[in-house]
């Protein structure tokens, strides 16, 4: 993952307190920091890397050639080499290896349309000088984070929400929020903080003269009743279409310049996903996973069983945790890409 922060402003930006911001989304991006203010220090970006493709020339913000339009990203966009061939056969000029500067030209050629063509896991802010906005936009599932608020006349983005108040708006909280937040039906655009807003998923943002208006760009299509009625397929083709499916977007998560490594927790979700991504890969892929002192509660022989039949390796990379007092979550220890 990485981090960013964004804003066009009313009032000319601290460098220090941009510094700041970005100090508090340095466990997103350990590997490089990068920042741009506009001559009038009215505009900026800053952004935070994890090196994962296009490991030596891929630091953001990313510009074009005429330097007026800026984008920095958070996130994977799966079949960008697809995009960015057909884009170099267009005549645009690529700067890095990065997966993200294909979402760069495609803004630049189609305006925030281009979110059509964005497959992935992803958020992603886009200063524009030419027509005085920044544009934000999330995927599909909200899978990236992205937090904005209109504070005094100033506009401000970022992938978490302590970036923001390391940038001077207050830490407030919203108690309508919090108290959905509790129930768990805390509405996708509020964050539990007051002023403080989320873009929805599947959503982009356009920020202009202070204010921020949000427009959805996709959103679930379900079958109609006689469209499943008229679905003759067998349950073989079914499962063999879902195969098929599944087997595409594993696949295009082992693209990196980095080792890919999995989480395992012994279930048939992760067992598919290590069994599929194992056939695609000419070494043993490392699979992590959770370990608990109490046999009630620990997963690791389940997990070691398919990773053994993957000829995947598994680790518990931790000492054995005690036993918690309630039935664990599964979930993993990342290393590497996963």
């Amino acid at each position: 993952m990485c981090g960013f922060v964004a804003g066009p402003l009313r009032d000319a930006v601290e460098p220090k307190r941009l510094d700041r911001a970005l100090e508090t989304l340095h466990h997103r991006g350990p590997d490089s920091v990068g920042r741009w203010i506009s001559s009038d220090r009215r505009w900026f970006l800053g952004h935070t890397r994890l090196a994962i493709i296009g490991l030596n020339n891929g630091d953001q913000p990313i510009a074009n050639a005429a330097g007026d339009v800026r984008i920095v990203v958070n996130g994977e966009l799966y079949g960008y080499r697809v995009i960015r061939d057909r884009l170099r056969a267009e005549g645009c000029p690529f700067k890095t290896e990065s997966d993200s500067e294909i979402a760069l030209h495609l803004y630049l050629r189609e305006g925030m349309t281009l979110g059509r063509h964005l497959r992935g896991e992803f958020a992603a802010v886009i200063a524009d000088r030419r027509n005085g906005a920044m544009l934000a936009i999330r995927d599909r599932f909200g899978i990236k984070p992205l937090f904005y608020t209109a504070h005094e006349g100033n506009v401000y983005f970022a992938s978490e929400v302590k970036a923001l108040l390391a940038l001077g708006v207050p830490a407030r909280w919203n108690r309508e929020a919090v108290l959905q937040e509790c129930f768990h039906f805390r509405p996708h655009s509020h964050s539990i903080f007051d002023g403080i807003y989320t873009v929805p998923p599947g959503h982009y943002a356009i920020a202009q003269r202070g204010e921020v208006s949000v427009y959805p760009y996709w959103d679930l299509v379900f079958p109609t009743a006689a469209e499943i009625a008229a679905d003759d397929r067998t349950d073989a083709e079914v499962v063999a279409g879902f195969r098929d499916v599944l087997d595409d977007a594993v696949r295009e998560r082992l693209i990196a310049d980095v080792e890919v490594a999995s989480y395992l927790s012994g279930g048939i979700d992760s067992c598919s996903v290590l069994g599929l991504a194992q056939l695609h890969m000419d070494r043993p892929i490392r699979a992590f996973t959770l370990c608990f002192e109490d046999a009630a509660y620990d997963e690791s022989e389940f997990a070691r069983r398919p990773s053994a039949r993957a000829r995947a390796s598994t680790r518990c990379p931790c000492p054995r945790a005690p036993s918690p007092r309630r039935i664990p979550t599964r979930s993993g220890t990342r290393r590497h890409r996963s």
